[in-house]
């Protein structure tokens, strides 16, 4: 990601303040190393029903600074890009493509995710669908080839930090980023990114580690097939037993794409969304709704309300190796009774959404 940013940075006549356009709904990775790479990050709303970008809210971020726009195939979900790839190449725009949770995935008119953007980026970290560590950048495009080769012959790359130190300030991290959240969710404070930005270049070690698992990954690629058709069974499962509730909507956009990251969904009573996943979590079931509008951490002036109203309601459930089917069934069960009791006591209350 950082290396496919540091491409944009130096292609063309990018000016004193080169912008990329990101979604307002994704783990900051994607923001930090903008920042890194020299690029200011714009954020841009998202379709309510799937979390993704449209060529609308990318249009409404645009100024004459864009030099890339960051599409990311959100929980596995995939999107007709063809508008958007059209309308970046009229404005010599870049379109990168993010399959980090994705790997594997068709688009709506069967070509493969990655195939849209001039770059494509991926992941096989602990929590990615293949987990050999490490990243992958794909060049599409001759020329971006050269402009990579260029920047690589020059890189001197910093020594990396100890392992345990990266342990140390990763757990800071992600407990600073609940911390703020959990603040955010409780309208107690109106801005964050006050208290976030400052703190924000403490954990650029984080994102620049040497790469060297090309053959970790071409064992892992072998096993791919059958690792998204085990996820694809479960997220079955989910669907058939969460289906025709009324105290959620499932995002059902894995049954076009053929890939399942975790099993999405937005829970229906937003102001107990936390209460309702930690009542979950007590019968002993992964799930997590930490995914938080971006903008409010790094550029609060991008305002982007369906993006705040989609990270109020986003539930993932795991369909990795972590769970089985039994355990999928009685994740389920949970989650029915839990999300009927929130629901109940929310309608005797007064409307909700």
């Amino acid at each position: 990601m950082y290396w496919a940013y540091r491409v944009v940075r130096a292609e063309g006549d990018v000016g004193d303040s080169p912008e990329i356009i990101l979604p307002a709904i994704a783990c900051a990775s994607p923001v930090n190393t903008a920042i890194m790479a020299g690029l200011t990050p714009r954020f841009a709303d998202i379709d309510p029903a799937t979390g993704m970008l449209t060529l609308q809210t990318v249009r409404a971020r645009r100024t004459p600074q864009t030099r890339a726009v960051l599409f990311i195939h959100l929980f596995g979900q995939t999107a007709d890009l063809s508008e958007l790839r059209q309308w970046c190449r009229r404005h010599k725009i870049t379109l990168v493509e993010d399959l980090a949770q994705a790997l594997g995935a068709r688009l709506p008119c069967g070509d493969p995710a990655g195939s849209m953007g001039e770059m494509s980026i991926y992941s096989f970290t602990g929590t990615k669908i293949l987990q050999c560590g490490g990243g992958a950048l794909l060049v599409r495009d001759g020329r971006l080839t050269e402009v990579l080769k260029s920047l690589l012959a020059d890189y001197r790359p910093p020594p990396p930090a100890p392992a345990e130190r990266r342990m140390q300030l990763f757990d800071t991290y992600r407990n600073l980023h609940r911390s703020l959240v959990g603040l955010k969710r409780l309208l107690a404070v109106a801005d964050i990114s006050a208290a976030f930005l400052p703190l924000r270049p403490a954990y650029d070690c984080l994102y620049i580690l040497p790469l060297n698992n090309a053959d970790a990954l071409a064992e892992a690629w072998r096993g791919l097939p059958s690792i998204l058709q085990q996820r694809l069974v479960k997220a079955e499962l989910y669907e058939e037993l969460l289906a025709r509730k009324p105290f959620w909507a499932l995002l059902s956009g894995w049954r076009t794409s053929g890939v399942c990251w975790r099993y999405s969904l937005l829970f229906g009573v937003p102001d107990q969304l936390v209460p309702f996943s930690e009542a979950v979590r007590r019968d002993g079931f992964h799930v997590s709704n930490l995914y938080w509008e971006l903008s409010s951490f790094y550029r609060p002036d991008d305002a982007c309300p369906e993006a705040e109203k989609f990270s109020r309601s986003i539930v993932n459930l795991w369909v990795d190796d972590m769970v089985d089917l039994e355990t999928v069934r009685r994740c389920c069960e949970s989650m029915i009774r839990h999300g009927a009791s929130f629901y109940e006591q929310a309608s005797a209350t007064g409307p909700h959404p």
